[in-house]
């Protein structure tokens, strides 16, 4: 429920507009879930029994904005069959995992990686999810139950295969019509599109590879029919560019738009392999990229262009990937890691930390189609992160905001969604977090032994 707060002393306040203004001595005030007012003089008079919050040796930010991830691969993190391989044969081992896994797995999984996220300055989480094993039927409700204990904005893309490949398995591929039928019938019972919504629905095809035309047709008539996101992967290797050409004439972004996929509130995970055409025309139609750079690295799939599509006014928003890829999902730690890996290719001027955590806020709001998140600015959510202003990894450095991104990553000392506090001197509230990760890492184990029988 939207709740008040008022959140004082705030040593830096990191706004995210377009200025990257950052306020030191902070006052932020929440009401009704919403940001009220902010500044450095004084704090607004509010009632004794007012719910305050310390922002004393802390620096807030907007909160965190992850736009793409498979929530349900936390039980397969470092597994060994897949450890040193590529994108097709990793996935070849990992697809063998999943015949049994079921509504309660997934559930556990879902906690679970929510709260990797929410301790790492997540407040808004996108998940595609596209295992749906025969026998299966409320996989994305039983998300849409944990994403609510927890307290955090959740954007399920439902995602679907039907096309069998050396790569999937009957058992984990559905007919058109109930992809279809289950979609809508999500979208029109949780979708809400009003400012504030904690509950969205994205169609979400896995990949033009593993999906028919008619099907990826009717995912974008679907999602432009309820002015909701389509999203996919796309241009995330080579060898899928190469399988498009051969199997469909096309390269898979113009496969995509000969689908119907030129909509503005679509957008592709990974997007490392398009050409300098192909920039133009992600521009031309409004498409985004989400920037998965931990599993780009761990697969050796490429490093994505990120400078270049910014300055090409491409909308690009930071996603920690699947938990069996990136093998972890900290997305402080993410927006470190593309930091770094636009340097790599760019040079040390490509990108700052402010522009770093521009990346993870207000550009990953901007891509998912939500203009009340990711600044802070009044009138949009609150939601806020306040990571301590300094730990062992950063201890003595000079610049404390650059020290977020340039240091090791840290976890949030809080976490405000909507002005309740879910996460206080870095527990969260409500929650054994012991007793969660007992309970996954046993159906981890299961999910292992089980694929072998």
């Amino acid at each position: 429920m939207p709740a008040n707060l008022l959140i004082e002393n705030i040593d830096f306040l990191v706004t995210a507009n377009q200025e990257q203004r950052i306020l030191c001595g902070a006052w932020l005030q929440i009401e009704d879930g919403f940001i009220r007012g902010f500044g450095t003089d004084s704090a607004p008079s509010v009632p004794q029994d007012y719910p305050r919050l310390s922002g004393r040796g802390k620096i807030a930010t907007p909160g965190l904005v992850n736009t793409h991830h498979h929530l349900y691969q936390n039980m397969a993190r470092a597994y060994t069959p897949g450890n040193n391989q590529s994108l097709l044969p990793w996935l070849a081992n990992m697809n063998k995992l999943w015949e049994y896994f079921r509504e309660d797995d997934l559930y556990i999984c879902t906690k679970l990686g929510i709260a990797e996220l929410m301790l790492s300055g997540a407040t808004t989480i996108a998940d595609h999810h596209y295992v749906f094993p025969r026998d299966a039927k409320n996989m994305t409700e039983t998300q849409f139950e944990a994403s609510d204990q927890m307290g955090v904005r959740f954007h399920a893309s439902r995602g679907s295969m039907n096309f069998k490949s050396d790569l999937i398995s009957d058992w984990a591929l559905q007919d058109e019509d109930t992809i279809l039928a289950d979609t809508e019938a999500l979208i029109t019972k949780h979708h809400v599109s009003e400012p504030g919504s904690y509950q969205q629905v994205i169609v979400a095809p896995c990949a033009a590879t593993s999906c028919s035309k008619s099907l990826l047709i009717a995912s974008a008539q679907l999602a432009k029919l309820y002015d909701v996101g389509l999203h996919t992967h796309c241009g995330e290797t080579l060898a899928e560019n190469e399988y498009s050409v051969e199997k469909f004439g096309a390269r898979p972004l113009e496969y995509l738009l000969d689908c119907g996929w030129d909509y503005d509130n679509a957008w592709l995970a990974h997007g490392i392999h398009f050409d300098d055409e192909e920039l133009a025309t992600l521009a031309k139609h409004g498409i985004g990229v989400a920037h998965c750079p931990n599993a780009n690295m761990r697969l050796g799939s490429g490093i994505c262009r990120v400078p270049e599509l910014i300055d090409h006014a491409i909308k690009v928003g930071i996603a920690v990937d699947g938990s069996a890829s990136n093998d972890s999902g900290h997305l402080l730690g993410e927006l470190r890691q593309a930091f770094y890996l636009a340097r790599v290719k760019y040079g040390a001027e490509a990108m700052s930390a402010l522009d770093a955590i521009d990346l993870g806020t207000w550009r990953s709001a901007n891509l998912m189609g939500r203009d009340d998140i990711g600044k802070i600015e009044i009138g949009k959510c609150g939601d806020i992160a306040l990571f301590p202003f300094e730990d062992l990894y950063s201890n003595g450095a000079e610049n404390p905001v650059d020290a977020l991104l340039i240091c090791h990553p840290r976890q949030v000392s809080d976490l405000v969604i909507g002005g309740n506090i879910r996460v206080r001197e870095q527990q969260i509230i409500g929650l054994d977090l012991p007793a969660l990760r007992n309970e996954h890492r046993m159906r981890a184990k299961k999910v292992r032994e089980t694929s072998f029988h």
